[in-house]
Formats: structure tokens, C-alpha cells, sequence
């Protein structure tokens, strides 16, 4: 079995790093690096590597004390995309579930899950106890425990069923996952890891919760849809995106559970890559707003006071600052090959 590569950092100093108070992770996947940006400078002050691995998705814990990262050993490509099944017999480098110091900017912990398996996403409970990772070739659900970073429990959710993104609800009740091949809304009860689905008709990409948990948003890539799960009584409803509409992926609700802003990708699947991210009313279903980013809108977060909109976009190797008095751009941030997730660390909790 092969170990990680060599992990390096650039030459900032861990001291600037550490006085900062907010802080924007980007899993940079076409470089195998994480980039973290100072939104106040408005600039990458720092590149984390993770060589020979391939991060897509990237996660600030909800205490703040360590970032996660889900690293596909190199010539994987894209989680979205197709991808044949590798053989963990194979000798190939397992897919790794990488943990950040987020006060040094150091790798601490490399946890090992499966050879070509491809880890998509990653969320953590409320209380920062468990961490929920998917793989989507193997159609599985990992629970990690944070404390020892042991692998306690694997959930089947099902031969070619592709669980992608997910998000934990606030109560930490249930984690929402959206399943790719399945075209459906996987929930999981996390009191007993119990699996089920709700379907949805949609190849589905990425899941949002409103901070007030009354609403589970699922972005539907090929039916250019946003659903919406009311928790209180299981109904769907569906959102039309405008006609002009590439494919929708990832998207983050504001603090005050009004709006959701998703950004509309392309791109994967032979389509045509967009440039825009929508902002949604949830109550009243509707687009209010178009806001134009960079090629391909990736990755989406809103930060804690509502007041900016980061999204990554994926071919023009930026990050977009959205400014949502304005709802327009208001600064982009050059920061690497094919930027995917993106997550906020704030020093005080």
C-alpha cells in the first residue's frame, strides 16, 4: 500500500495565518492543493498541498477546530462524471479523507477509506462529534468519529445509486444526500444510520438546508431544477430554473432563511458551462435574481453575517465575491486549476 506524498505549504508564516479571523477554504482539484483565502485581503495567502490527491469538497467542522477534505488519489477526475470502478486489490492509493489544522494550515491526519471508491462530500454533526463522507462509485456512506478518526460504521445506499453531496440538518437529527444516480433525496436518521429515499425524478447533485430546518433544497443537474423538501410533512416542490439554465450544482441558504443562492454550473455531461448564479425566495419559489460570476459556478457559501457570497468557479480558476446588498460580483479571486468546494473558517467561533 502506498503512503501520501510529501506535504508542503508556501511561504507564509503560520503566525499571519493564526491572527486572522476569517478564513475561506477552496479545494483546488486540478492542483491537489487547498487554497485559503483572507477575504479581507481578498487574496489566496496560503496553498496547502495534498500531493498525488485530488480534493474536491472541503469542510470547516461547526466548532471550527479542523477542516475536512475528501482527496481522490490522482486520475480520477471529476466525482460528477462517469467513472469506472477501480478494484482495491488492485495496489492502487486509497481515496483519503484529509484533516487541516485550520490555526497552522498543516495536514494533520490522513484517513485512509478505498481504492478508487471516489469520495465526493463531507459534513460533520452539529456538535462536531461524527463526520459523514460519500462514496460515490461504491455507493456508500462512511460515519467517522472525530475523536480517534476511526472508520465506526459503512452504510449501503445501494448498487449504482451515486450519493453525492450532503448536508446535515441543524438539529442534527438527519443528513440529507443527494443521490446522483438514483435521482432522489437520500435521508439518513443519524440515531440509528437507518437509509432511506424520497424520490425526485432528478439526476440530483447537492443538498442545502435552511437554517431554520423547515426546508431541504436538492439541485437536479438534467431537469434544471431546484426541488424543495418540506420537512414538516415530506411534500416536494419543484423550481424552474430560467431557460437558460447549463445545470445547477452546488447552493447555500442565507442566514435568515429567505433566499438560496445556487450556482448554475454546466459543463459536466457534455453540456455547455454557464457563468451565473441564481438567488432564490424559498417561500415564494421563484428566481429573483441573476447574478453573473465566473465560467462555470461551482461551490457555493454564504458567509455568517449573510453579508457576502462566495462561489468557486470551476474553468475560470477563480472565486467569486458576491456582495448581496448589491447581488452583483464585487471581486474575484484567482486561485487555481478547477476550484470546487469551498467552506468559511471564523477564529472565534
Amino acid at each position: 500500500m502506498f503512503g501520501p506524498g510529501p506535504i508542503t505549504t508556501d511561504k507564509v508564516t503560520d503566525e499571519h495565518s493564526s491572527d486572522i479571523a476569517q478564513k475561506i477554504y477552496v479545494a483546488i482539484e486540478g492542483e491537489a492543493k487547498i487554497a485559503v483565502i483572507d477575504p479581507v485581503e481578498g487574496a489566496v495567502i496560503k496553498n496547502i498541498s495534498i500531493a498525488g490527491f485530488s480534493p474536491h469538497n472541503v469542510q470547516v467542522s461547526p466548532d471550527n477546530k479542523t477542516v475536512w477534505v475528501t482527496g481522490n488519489s490522482a486520475g480520477h477526475g471529476h466525482s460528477l462524471l462517469p467513472i469506472k470502478s477501480a478494484n482495491a486489490d488492485t495496489g492502487e492509493i486509497p481515496d483519503e479523507v484529509i484533516v487541516i489544522d485550520p490555526i497552522r494550515d498543516a495536514v494533520i491526519k490522513r484517513i485512509q477509506i478505498g481504492a478508487g471508491i471516489h469520495l465526493a462530500h463531507v459534513v460533520l454533526t452539529p456538535d462536531s462529534r461524527y463526520a459523514y463522507v460519500t462514496a460515490q462509485v461504491q455507493g456508500m456512506i462512511y460515519k467517522i468519529d472525530v475523536k480517534s478518526y476511526g472508520v465506526i460504521k459503512s452504510i449501503a445506499t445501494g448498487e449504482n445509486s451515486e450519493p453525492h453531496g450532503l448536508r446535515i440538518s441543524p438539529d442534527g437529527r438527519f443528513a440529507y444526500v443527494a443521490m446522483l444516480g438514483n435521482k432522489s433525496l437520500g435521508v439518513v436518521d443519524l440515531k440509528t444510520d437507518r437509509f432511506s429515499e424520497v424520490p425526485l425524478g432528478g439526476a440530483s447533485v447537492q443538498t442545502g438546508i435552511t437554517p431554520n430546518n423547515k426546508f431541504v433544497v436538492v439541485s437536479l443537474y438534467d431537469t434544471k431544477q431546484l426541488a424543495v423538501y418540506r420537512v414538516s410533512d415530506g411534500s416536494i416542490s419543484y423550481i424552474d430554473l430560467p431557460a437558460t439554465s447549463k445545470g445547477p450544482i452546488q447552493m447555500y441558504p442565507t442566514p435568515d432563511s429567505r433566499f438560496i443562492y445556487l450556482a448554475d454550473q454546466g459543463y459536466y455531461f457534455s453540456q455547455p458551462s454557464s457563468q451565473w448564479v441564481y438567488k432564490i425566495d424559498i417561500e415564494t419559489r421563484k428566481v429573483i435574481k441573476e447574478i453573473k460570476a465566473g465560467k462555470a459556478p461551482h461551490g457555493v457559501v454564504v458567509s455568517a453575517d449573510g453579508k457576502f457570497v462566495y462561489v468557486t468557479n470551476l474553468l475560470s480558476g477563480d472565486v467569486s465575491v458576491i456582495d448581496t446588498a448589491r447581488d452583483e460580483e464585487v471581486k474575484t479571486i484567482k486561485v487555481g486549476k478547477e476550484p470546487n468546494g469551498v467552506s468559511i473558517w471564523y477564529k472565534n467561533n
